[in-house]
This record gives C-alpha cells, sequence and structure tokens, in this order.
C-alpha cells in the first residue's frame, strides 16, 4: 500500500531528527560506547560488591571508579613514563648516531666448532650498525617523534577512557531501569529473541574482555614487571609492544625473543636463565586461560569469537576487539536459527 503524503512527511521528519540526534551526540559516541562496555563488564562486580561488602549502588559504584582510576594511573602511569624515557633515548641514539646492539652473548661464543663461526658473522651483521644510524639518523628522528605524538594523541584517550569510566558508573547505578528499556527495545526489534540477542551480546562482551584483554593485560604486565626488574634496556617500549601483539591475537613471542637476546648478551647467566622461564611461563598463560575464559558460558565456537576479535581490531581498533566479535556472534546464532540447527545460550 503506497504511502500518503501525511505519512511520508512524517517518516521524513522523523529520519531528521534522527540524524540530527546522532550529529550532536558524535563527539560524546566513543566515551559512550566504551562507557556501555565498561558497565557490561563491571556489571557483575557491581552487584557482587553490593552483596559482599553491603554497599548501596553508589557505594559500589564509587569504589570501581576508585580501583579503576588506581589501576590506570598506578601501573598504566609507570609504563607510560618508561614509555616516554625509551622513546626519548631513541631519539637521542638517531641523533647521535651510537650503535645499540650489544655485543654476542660469551656462552655462544664458548661453544665449540659454532662459537668461533658465530663470532664473524654476528660482527658482520651489526658491525655496520653506527654507520646505517648515522646515515639514516633523520628518517629515525622522523619516526622517534611521530612515535612521542601518537604517545600524546593515546593520552588524549586515556583522558576519555577515565570519563567512560565515571559514566559507566553512572549506568551501573542505574542498571536496572537502562535494562528495562534496553530489554524493550529489543522486543520491539525481536520479540522472540529479545533474550538471546541481550544474554549473547552481555556474554561475549564480558568473555573477550576476560579471555582477550584480561589476559593481554596480564600477560604484558608480568612481561614488563620480568623486563623492568632484570634491566633490560627499553622495557617500557618492549611492554607495550607486547600489549599491542596480545590484543592483536599475534602473541608477545616476538617482544619474548628480543627481550631474551638482549639478556643472554647482558645479564649474569643465572639472571639470563631466571629471566627465560619467567618470560616462557608468560608466554604460556594464554593457551591456559584463554580457551576457558573465552567459551564460557557461550553456544558460539570460540573460532568464531576469535576471527571476530581478529577483524574487529583490523578494522575498529580497540572499540572493534569487542563489536566484532559481538556482531558475529549475533550473525552465526541468527544463521544457524535460520536454518534451523541452533540451540538456546545457557547462563553465563
Amino acid at each position: 500500500m503506497p504511502l500518503s503524503i501525511d505519512a511520508l512527511i512524517r517518516l521524513l521528519l522523523l529520519a531528521g531528527l534522527g540524524v540530527a540526534c546522532a550529529l550532536i551526540l558524535q563527539p560524546f559516541a566513543e566515551i559512550l560506547l566504551w562507557a556501555g562496555l565498561l558497565a557490561v563488564i563491571l556489571h557483575p562486580l557491581h552487584l557482587w560488591l553490593q552483596r559482599r561488602l553491603r554497599l548501596n549502588r553508589w557505594g559500589a559504584a564509587g569504589l570501581i571508579v576508585i580501583a579503576g582510576l588506581a589501576v590506570m594511573l598506578g601501573p598504566v602511569g609507570g609504563l607510560a613514563a618508561a614509555l616516554f624515557s625509551n622513546i626519548s633515548e631513541l631519539l637521542e641514539l638517531a641523533r647521535q648516531g651510537k650503535a645499540a646492539v650489544p655485543q654476542p652473548p660469551a656462552l655462544l661464543l664458548e661453544i665449540p666448532v659454532v662459537g668461533p663461526a658465530l663470532k664473524p658473522f654476528w660482527h658482520s651483521l651489526i658491525g655496520d650498525l653506527h654507520g646505517l644510524v648515522r646515515t639514516h639518523a633523520g628518517t629515525l628522528t622522523d619516526v622517534g617523534t611521530r612515535l612521542l605524538e601518537t604517545t600524546l594523541a593515546q593520552g588524549l584517550g586515556f583522558l576519555k577512557l577515565l570519563v567512560s569510566l565515571v559514566v559507566a558508573a553512572l549506568m551501573l547505578v542505574h542498571s536496572e531501569a537502562l535494562l528495562l528499556r534496553l530489554r524493550r527495545l529489543l522486543e520491539r526489534l525481536a520479540p522472540e529473541h529479545a533474550t538471546t540477542v541481550q544474554q549473547i551480546t552481555a556474554t561475549t562482551v564480558r568473555n573477550v574482555s576476560r579471555g582477550v584483554v584480561g589476559v593481554a593485560v596480564l600477560q604484558s604486565m608480568l612481561i614488563g614487571l620480568g623486563l623492568m626488574a632484570t634491566g633490560i634496556p627499553w622495557s617500557g617500549l618492549l611492554t607495550l609492544l607486547a600489549l599491542i601483539l596480545c590484543l592483536m591475537q599475534i602473541g608477545p613471542l616476538p617482544v619474548v625473543l628480543v627481550a631474551l637476546a638482549m639478556a643472554w648478551s647482558q645479564l649474569h647467566p643465572l639472571m639470563a636463565l631466571l629471566l627465560t622461564l619467567w618470560l616462557i611461563a608468560a608466554t604460556l598463560l594464554e593457551h591456559l586461560l584463554k580457551p576457558v575464559l573465552m567459551a564460557h558460558g557461550l553456544p558460539i565456537p570460540m573460532l568464531v569469537i576469535l576471527i571476530g576479535v581478529l577483524g574487529g581490531t583490523l578494522k575498529g581498533g580497540l572499540t572493534g576487539l569487542f563489536l566484532g566479535p559481538v556482531l558475529l556472534s549475533l550473525g552465526y546464532h541468527f544463521v544457524r536459527l535460520w536454518v534451523g540447527a541452533t540451540t538456546p545460550p545457557t547462563a553465563p
């Protein structure tokens, strides 16, 4: 049945109102999105604090904000300070043209037959580093400066995250009213699947936060603590690279190999051995925790979630890390529902 002129005008006015609201909220979209994600992730903790400590909603939310600030401004602040120091060292290295690669490890040189052959190969590989750095000093300086500018830009994102934490605390205080409105909206969009959509979305976000972000932060912090405790150069930069590689699902192995090369060339053999065991344990940690955490309470295969994490991260960065697996999990569920092969999700 064709639309009447009045209905068409109303539809256009509603569409215009929606576009206007979206433009007004656009500057706050990232903060609101992160606040929503944090509220979903922290909702079980908020309820647990109310039960165990007998706090009201405001008290539990305030405690979460204080704990979140302590975590962000503590270890993250220390990592940021170390990172700034490392980037400054790289800039100074590029300006002066110093050689930064250490001498070959003594243990390697003492290996019969192989050791004497490794020494000339090592020096031929890194012996011209001084001239190479001097030749490309301008390029290296530009790269270091851009790294510094990127770090400062990330600092603005860090401030947005702090604001998002406060907004998420307010959402937790009014969580019952917000969940009721969300449930009504989902019932209008998909009456028969409102509960399933809400459950898959919430469980996927929490599983990704625990299995991807939580494990990545834990791994990188353990690696960073080991590097800083043993005095490995550029420990802050290596820790940041480890965190990025873990979030991208590549794993911290490249950073660990670089750190071990520095450790065995600079540290006492016993200290290098202890650091090696520590880094190996931190590297293998994800293989123990991630399968358990990511598949808990979901009827979605872990492979689907991992593909969503990788694709979302590549397309949308850290925000896509959460949105990717949520959208792919919902798509997988509705495709199975369409072909008649789905099963209801279990409670998380």
